[in-house]
């Protein structure tokens, strides 16, 4: 990191006619144990990030974390996850993860960092870190953006007969189920092959 960081500093201060430090910090490294503690401890430290610098009041809502692009379907990233909690399926392993990122983001070592309010942590913990209908709305949902067409089933494959022409003769209707999403009713038209939210 710290060649990647220095010679694109050169690079980009020849171009913009510019010198000094283009980086903020210098690059710290930290040789982590393999063990589901201490891995669960610096993954969480690190998904609580956005929460601490008060971007966010819920580590979901930062769509630039490993938490949230596991929460909308990178497997690698899930199978990471989970490769450090003790539940073995996604949907577990997301509401145990979720839990622990709200009690550990009660507290925080200096004053000026943000913390979530125990009520906020309560309520979650209540709801055994589990999401519901509208939080999953708000996360990034990449069948909203790369499905094609969305609508109903008959919507999507009425828009495939309109478009058949431009389609495989194998391909015999449009519509593919949202995977892991709680919307009925909702089709895609492209199968992403990635559950929206595990």
């Amino acid at each position: 990191m710290k060649e990647f960081k220095q010679s694109f500093s050169r690079w980009y201060n020849e171009r913009n006619e510019r010198f000094g430090t283009l980086w903020a910090e210098r690059f710290t490294s930290l040789l982590v144990e393999d063990s589901p503690t201490a891995l669960k401890t610096l993954a969480a430290y690190i998904d609580l990030n956005p929460v601490r610098a008060g971007l966010v009041s819920d580590p979901k809502d930062y769509r630039h974390c490993g938490y949230a692009a596991a929460l909308v379907g990178n497997r690698m990233i899930q199978q990471g996850l989970m490769s450090f909690l003790e539940p073995q399926d996604w949907p577990a392993a997301a509401a145990a993860y979720r839990c622990l990122l709200f009690v550990t983001a009660g507290s925080a070592n200096a004053s000026d960092k943000q913390v979530l309010d125990p009520d906020t942590i309560r309520a979650e913990l209540a709801r055994g870190g589990e999401l519901g209908g509208g939080q999953v709305l708000r996360l990034r949902i990449r069948h909203f953006s790369d499905g094609v067409i969305l609508g109903s089933r008959e919507f999507v494959d009425q828009q495939f007969i309109r478009f058949r022409d431009r389609f495989s003769p194998k391909r015999k209707d449009g519509a593919r189920p949202i995977r892991g999403v709680p919307l009925p009713g909702i089709s895609v038209f492209r199968d992403l092959r990635v559950a929206a939210i595990g």
